[in-house]
Order: structure tokens, then C-alpha cells, then sequence
């Protein structure tokens, strides 16, 4: 059993939100598969109204280290993402289109060529880097063992990163398994200050997944289109 003081703190980096961040990414990363949903919501501005939310649903699959599905409902339609270690595969129910792309040979990898080519999210991503941890103190002025918060009635370890433009929030749970329960984004560079929150549920870990749900066929009528870079 870990026990945490809330005061350990070295330097600007809190040594007990260090131990917690690492052990959610050694939970994650032993996973040989695992599936979730994820809520997520996201201030736009718009010129007349202010900071307008929208919401999204995602439902995600995964089985290391190179298959993903994402089916996500929300402001943007109802839209699925299929990659099977070879191809990513992009279609949009709404609207009956689909697009396919070559992609590298791992889920992390894949991720990062997509978003830095075409500039797609895959949300709360961040979560599957094995260098979550190390990402965030790179990136961060000083990260905070905050202390134990409930998130819809589970019991969670709340830890803060910050730096002069944004600050991340991260809520894990307080069990065995250490999973991400929330996350929230706030951005101080931009005015009004927006926010990102995304919210965990319904974890599966190890599930067995068929290899064949990672494929994509276009149904019939389908509109290929071609992805264009950013």
C-alpha cells in the first residue's frame, strides 16, 4: 500500500505527484488492451455569444500496440477512426464520406503523424505516451500534489501542472489500478480564458477485442475524399 504526504515536495516538482503520474503510465502501459468512454467538452469563442461549450462522446478501443478505434458523437457529427497498424481510416456517418491514409506502425506514432500532417485530435491522447510524466515536467513551471477530491463519487488523487499559458488538471483514481478519471485544460493566453475537460468511464482493461473491428469498409455510396495536409 502507497502512503503519500501531502507536503513531500522537491525543487518545483511535488515527489508525490511524480509517484502517482508514474504509476497510472506503468498501469496504462502494461495494458494489452483496454477500451473506455470518454466525455469531453470544449469552449469556442464565438463572436456574439461569448465562450460557447461543445460536447462529445467517444467510445475507444485499443489493442497494443498498433489497433485503435475511435467512435466519436458530438458538435462535428457522428464520425469513426479505425487504424489496424497499417492504414488509418477516417468516415463521417453525418455525412457519408470516408478517407483512407497510410500511417506508421504504432498507435503513438500514428497519433503524432496525424495531428502534426492534418491537424486531428485524438482526445486525451496524452494519457498513452510512456512519457506522460516526463512530458508534463518538461513542459511545466511546477507541478502540485494538490490532495483527494471525489469525481462523480469516486475517490481521486488531484495533482496541478502549470506554466505562464495554461495549466492541466488531472484526476486518478485512488485504487489498485491508478486509471485517469478527468482531466481539464485552462488556457490563460487566450481571453476570455478557455477550457478543456475531459471525463473517463466505463474502463474494460485486457477485454478481448476481434482484430476485425479494426478494419474499415466504406458502405456502399460512400464519398472518398483526400485528407489535406495542414
Amino acid at each position: 500500500m502507497l502512503t503519500f504526504n501531502l507536503y513531500a515536495q522537491v525543487s518545483r516538482f511535488d515527489t508525490t505527484a511524480i509517484l502517482i503520474l508514474d504509476k497510472m503510465s506503468g498501469v496504462i502501459g502494461d495494458l494489452s488492451s483496454c477500451n473506455y468512454t470518454l466525455n469531453t467538452s470544449n469552449d469556442q469563442i464565438d463572436v456574439k455569444l461569448g465562450l460557447v461549450k461543445q460536447f462529445t462522446t467517444h467510445r475507444v478501443y485499443m489493442v497494443g500496440p498498433d489497433k485503435m478505434l475511435v467512435d466519436s458523437r458530438g458538435e462535428k457529427g457522428h464520425r469513426g477512426f479505425w487504424y489496424n497498424g497499417e492504414m488509418l481510416a477516417y468516415y463521417s456517418y453525418s455525412e457519408n464520406n470516408y478517407a483512407i491514409i497510410d500511417a506508421p506502425a504504432n498507435i503513438i506514432a500514428t497519433i503524432d503523424t496525424v495531428n502534426k500532417t492534418y491537424g486531428i485530435d485524438f482526445p486525451a491522447a496524452d494519457f498513452f505516451y510512456p512519457s506522460f510524466t516526463d512530458d508534463l515536467i518538461e513542459n511545466n513551471d511546477e507541478i502540485i500534489f494538490v490532495g483527494k477530491s471525489s469525481v462523480d463519487e469516486k475517490e481521486c488523487f488531484h495533482i496541478i501542472a502549470k506554466n505562464s499559458v495554461m495549466s492541466t488538471q488531472v484526476w486518478i483514481s485512488d485504487d489498485a489500478l491508478f486509471l485517469p478519471v478527468k482531466m481539464v485544460i485552462i488556457y490563460y493566453d487566450v481571453s476570455p480564458n478557455q477550457q478543456y475537460e475531459a471525463t473517463f468511464s466505463n474502463w474494460q482493461l485486457n477485454p478481448s477485442l476481434p482484430n476485425a473491428m479494426f478494419e474499415f469498409t466504406p458502405p456502399a455510396g460512400a464519398n472518398k475524399l483526400k485528407l489535406i495536409a495542414k
